[in-house]
């Protein structure tokens, strides 16, 4: 079930993010284990945006989407469902969910993501979204923060989905 999120729930958005980084196990990104969690309060500003959204299994939290407002759009700083979840649509239905949250708003949505690993790319393309090579330059700045992260810039590519 989806929800948007609550203060209470940060922790365990947390938690669901630490839990998924295992995927990563085994690729070049896994340097970013357990060093790469968006911070807190990036957490809190899409809270406070009411742009953060969680999947409840039971009394867990199993799944979450974080965005907030970048230039005229909506950008999806991080989506993120915890291994015990993963391979049940989870991911997809919260994808599904805020899109239809920013085409309520006619606005487009963007998001950064891998170009390498194999589910990444692949799975937002599958939602209609296009490489972006000449993101905004709030999306650029986006860009340029995970480059200062650590984030090889060849593997990184900026993604949109334009409103219908």
């Amino acid at each position: 079930m989806i929800r948007a999120a609550r203060s209470e729930d940060l922790d365990a958005i947390g938690a669901v993010e630490e839990s998924a980084d295992t995927l990563f196990c085994g690729t070049h990104l896994e340097w970013m284990i357990g060093k790469w969690p968006p911070q807190r309060d990036r957490y809190e500003r899409s809270l406070g945006e009411g742009r953060l959204w969680v999947w409840k299994e039971g009394d867990r939290i199993a799944g979450f989407l974080c965005a907030h407002a970048v230039d005229d759009l909506l950008y999806i700083d991080q989506l993120a469902v915890g291994a015990d979840f993963q391979r049940r649509g989870i991911g997809r239905r919260l994808m599904q969910h805020v899109i239809a949250h920013a085409r309520e708003q006619s606005m487009a949505l963007a998001l950064i993501t891998d170009r390498e690993i194999a589910w990444n790319k692949p799975f937002y393309a599958s939602l209609g979204f296009a490489e972006w090579p000449d993101p905004s330059p709030g999306v650029q700045t986006e860009l340029d923060q995970e480059y200062a992260d650590g984030f090889d810039p060849a593997t990184r590519v900026a993604m949109l989905l334009e409103p219908d």
